[in-house]
């Protein structure tokens, strides 16, 4: 999910761990910026398209609830997948951007819709740097059937090559410590990894 709240700051991902608060997890902050690897283009079995919003709501369910990230878990049994979705896409309003055409969902040779990702830029103008915005992919996710595939860097990819042609100046991203292939995807993008901090569960 994006960030909401202040960054952290640029220390080491070796830094030390403390113990856990009590409803709080683990998530691992992602930064890209100039000097980081270009994205790379999509493999010719992979295009990608506007993602329509009603496909996206039951997309954003199943991924949900099949998700290694705590706090999708957490929303998800305090409510069901359904109602988690309302309340992420509730929030969308009051700190971030949607600009037009920027949400994609990824089609495989197939025809298949595998997976999607919601790239936004912050409202808050302090993110801006000399009225350039920032960045942040506001939720992503691979289809439970499509996992294990590599699609999951795909989408990083595409996002990054939507911000970079926006003219955003930075990109920051973070992602539940635990999600493994989430993680592995922002390091293969050659986004720079930051310490892992806590985070609210809801």
């Amino acid at each position: 999910r994006a960030l909401i709240g202040r960054q952290p700051s640029p220390t080491s991902p070796e830094t030390f761990m403390d113990d856990l608060q009590p409803g709080h997890y683990w998530k691992t902050p992602f930064i890209w910026e100039p000097g980081c690897p270009e994205p790379a283009l999509a493999p010719p079995a992979l295009r990608f398209e506007p993602v329509a919003d009603d496909w996206l709501h039951g997309a954003a369910a199943a991924v949900m609830a099949d998700s290694l990230d705590a706090s999708d878990r957490y929303a998800c049994d305090h409510g069901g997948a359904g109602k988690a979705v309302d309340e992420l896409m509730a929030i969308l309003p009051e700190y971030f951007v949607r600009p037009d055409g920027w949400w994609r969902a990824a089609v495989d040779a197939l025809g298949q819709r595998v997976g999607f990702v919601l790239p936004v830029v912050f409202k808050d103008r302090a993110r801006w740097r000399e009225e350039r915005p920032q960045g942040t992919i506001f939720y992503m996710g691979v289809l439970p059937a499509f996992r294990g595939r590599g699609f999951g860097l795909e989408l990083v990819h595409e996002a990054t090559r939507v911000f970079v042609q926006a003219g955003c100046w930075r990109i920051f991203c973070d992602t539940g410590s635990d999600n493994r292939p989430m993680v592995e995807a922002f390091r293969r993008a050659g986004y720079r990894e930051r310490a892992p901090w806590q985070r609210p569960l809801a």
